[in-house]
């Protein structure tokens, strides 16, 4: 496994950390977001942030973003629910916002020299803030977060080669079906739900599961449409 750690340059000739690209968390309880206060020794210090960092060789862009959340702020992948990505993409590099929500209470906090300070902060006094020059960039693109999709999908629907890109990479918002709310990421990430038969996949859809958008899939070649 071949670590990300070091600067790059991308096609702007702008100089980079994260010689994969780097990858962020981006945690909201829908009033308040997690940010980093960054030790003034490290890039850009004492400005406000999320944890993140590079990526390795072998990482997700959500792979990345949850090992730095445990490195940084504590948090466990059992924490947090993924729901979808920003991309900032710099031409031969970029940044991935990975946006999240809590699954159930949590107690976050500076656990490394890279943070002053993990706290939660209202959405509204974020702007106050010094904030990392690329995440005041991100921001403005990062405060309607939707809700999480969900896919049931009927027997034989989806391949297991299928269903790990899906849950790996999520759906990009133009192969998302009309109705989808996706606020300003990139991609949205799934939890995939399988029913027995296609009128137990019909029902588990049309009732729904509350604080989802629901997306139902009958067969392959509707699967295969969102991983284009």
């Amino acid at each position: 496994m071949q670590s990300g750690d070091g600067w790059t340059i991308c096609d702007a000739g702008h100089r980079h950390w994260g010689l994969y690209g780097a990858a962020g968390l981006l945690l909201t309880d829908g009033d308040r977001v997690l940010l980093q206060h960054r030790a003034p020794w490290t890039h850009e210090g004492d400005t406000w942030g999320i944890p993140g960092g590079a990526r390795d060789a072998h990482e997700t862009a959500v792979q990345a973003a949850l090992r730095e959340a445990s490195e940084e702020a504590g948090l466990s992948a059992e924490d947090i629910e993924p729901l979808g990505l920003f991309i900032a993409d710099h031409g031969g590099w970029s940044y991935t916002t990975v946006a999240a929500r809590p699954r159930r209470p949590i107690q976050p906090k500076a656990i490394n020299a890279e943070s002053v300070t993990i706290e939660w902060v209202p959405i509204a006094e974020v702007p106050e803030l010094a904030l990392h020059n690329g995440f005041a960039q991100a921001w403005p693109h990062l405060q309607d977060i939707p809700e999480p999709v969900l896919l049931v999908v009927g027997p034989d629907a989806l391949s297991a080669e299928l269903t790990a890109a899906l849950e790996g990479d999520g759906i990009a918002v133009a192969q998302l079906p009309e109705g989808v709310g996706f606020g300003s990421l990139h991609r949205l990430l799934v939890q995939i739900r399988e029913a027995p038969d296609s009128a137990s996949a019909a029902k588990l859809a049309a009732d729904g599961s509350a604080g989802w958008q629901t997306v139902l899939v009958l067969d392959q070649s509707q699967a295969s449409q969102l991983h284009s």
